[in-house]
């Protein structure tokens, strides 16, 4: 017989009725237990041995506090005993939430209600106890669910605000102040204390934005190079490890690329109408340089005709030569205008470097003592011819110089000791090949991290409107890689900055008539055997 039967079981023979209860009662999938005033278990059905793992012999006679974690276990008999004392009901006659002890130690969910029961002058309680362990598994991933939900919305209407402002607005202050604002409203976690969009050196933070020494952060990236960052600062170091701020991570990535895109965007605007405008002024100015030449060279002629009937020594052939002077300055201007205007190809020669320094300087000399620039130059004559287009060379080396007297004149509107611009070329290997190196080094303002990153965009400027069109060092940088070199600098903010151009002797890419051509005049050989 099965001894879990109504008629194994011990004790006097059961009617038909009580015997259908207890087959009920033992075939319960809910786990029921019975215990006394004293809390000892007197009876079981096998749901509780599933539930629990003790066989019904294990727990019978002991305390129901066997099957209880703590603080559970320690306090159970105090509750009995404030029930028996109080007549308050805490969980008889309402249920539970409570937590279980298996005979493994493992601690499991269960949901409890207990009934009481009077048998004579004895009071039974009654527990009906089911595992919500599925349940509250559910439960917990619909709730995960609905905050990873929750969350979603708040990053797509975070980066949708961003969009937007930049879509109707140009990225200005308020722009990027506002995405700071947006963003910090969308991160969902108390560790986060305010965010902060900087660019180019602008700092722009959200409202009650509280620094801290440990943040999320993103980049900013216009046109390959870095031109700011997107910061959330949070409260402990620890919030940062892990995968905990995964999706915020991802939300301040995101806000960082739909700020880089706007800048980009308008900025690539920004440079097609300059380049336009550019393209108008020089279509403008090869027109009035051909309507100059005309008076240039009748200034010239007159003043020839005066020099020479002006007796020699006196003011008027100071004055006249003066004037011719000046007149030829204006010349090589128009000629050079022109030039640039028709974009002629310059055919790459030998030249010495003291002559192109010499050439830039005749025609600057004057900006840099207007300036009082202290100008040092220690050019030896001695270095090595150098084959390139020595034109183009000089622009170089105005470039730089008109912008080392831009930075001393922002550093000191008047004369000073410091004031200082020099000029140095030494031999200097280029890659493999010989070549020389030119330095142009002035105790300027200096040049910060943010602006040195992009000082060769083109038309990237920080002088005023009227004093540069941002192509300086763009067509320098281009000129010099033309003739296979590079240019290198080295700066210390309010101290100093300079410019090394390095240039081989000879660039890899003589064309292959140039090298045609110099075969054979070493080729040539005269009648008589010898070298042409």
């Amino acid at each position: 017989m099965d001894p879990r039967t109504p008629d194994a079981l011990p004790g006097p023979s059961l009617t038909e009725t009580e015997r259908w209860t207890l087959a009920a009662i033992e075939t319960a999938v809910e786990g029921i237990a019975t215990i006394s005033e004293r809390g000892v278990i007197e009876y079981v059905n096998p749901a509780i041995e599933r539930l629990f793992g003790y066989t019904r012999d294990e727990v019978l006679g002991h305390n129901v506090s066997m099957l209880m974690p703590a603080p559970y276990h320690d306090e159970h008999d105090a509750y009995i005993a404030r029930y028996l004392s109080t007549g308050e009901r805490r969980i008889i006659g309402i249920g539970r939430e409570v937590s279980g002890r298996r005979k493994d130690g493992s601690i499991f969910p269960m949901h409890l209600a207990v009934s009481e029961v009077s048998l004579g002058d004895r009071r039974l309680f009654t527990g009906f106890l089911y595992d919500i362990t599925d349940r509250k598994r559910h439960e917990e991933r619909q709730t995960q669910l609905l905050q990873e939900i929750n969350k979603r919305n708040r990053e797509i209407n975070c980066l949708y605000r961003v969009g937007e402002a930049l879509r109707t607005n140009e990225p200005s202050s308020e722009t990027f102040r506002q995405a700071a604002q947006v963003l910090v409203s969308a991160l969902s976690s108390p560790y986060f204390s305010g965010a902060r969009v900087t660019i180019d050196d602008a700092v722009y933070d959200s409202d009650r934005c509280q620094e801290s020494p440990w943040s999320l952060h993103a980049d900013i990236v216009a046109a390959d190079r870095k031109r700011g960052t997107v910061q959330a600062f949070t409260l402990e170091n620890d919030a940062l490890r892990g995968d905990a701020l995964k999706s915020e991570r991802s939300l301040i990535e995101g806000v960082a690329t739909v700020l880089s895109e706007a800048i980009e965007r308008v900025e690539a605007q920004a440079k097609v109408i300059h380049a336009s405008k550019l393209a108008s002024i020089g279509e403008l100015a090869a027109g009035v340089g051909h309507e100059i030449n005309n008076p240039v060279n009748g200034i010239i002629n007159c003043a020839d005709i005066i020099l020479k009937e002006a007796a020699p020594g006196s003011n008027v052939e100071k004055f006249a030569g003066l004037i011719r002077s000046e007149a030829d300055r204006i010349a090589t201007i128009v000629h050079n205008l022109l030039t640039f205007s028709r974009q002629e190809k310059q055919q790459h020669s030998l030249a010495s470097l003291t002559d192109i320094v010499d050439t830039v300087l005749s025609l600057c000399h004057k900006k840099l003592d207007k300036s009082n620039v202290l100008l040092e130059v220690d050019v030896p004559e001695n270095l090595p011819r150098l084959y390139c287009r020595s034109e183009q060379l000089q622009q170089v080396l105005m470039n730089l110089i008109i912008n080392g007297m831009h930075a001393l004149d922002e550093k000191y509107a008047e004369a000073h000791p410091d004031k200082l611009l020099r000029i140095q070329a030494r031999t200097h290997t280029v890659g493999t090949r010989p070549g020389v190196r030119v330095t142009v080094e002035d105790h300027g303002t200096g040049i910060s991290d943010a602006h040195r990153q992009r000082m060769f965009d083109p038309f990237f400027t920080t002088k005023g409107r009227d004093k540069g069109t941002g192509l300086g060092l763009s067509i320098s940088d281009g000129i010099v890689k033309a003739h296979g070199g590079a240019i290198e600098c080295e700066t210390q903010l309010g101290k100093f900055t300079r410019f090394h151009v390095d240039l081989p002797l000879r660039p890899e890419h003589e064309t292959v008539t140039e090298r045609s051509i110099s075969g054979l005049r070493s080729g040539m050989r005269r009648k008589d055997g010898a070298g042409g």
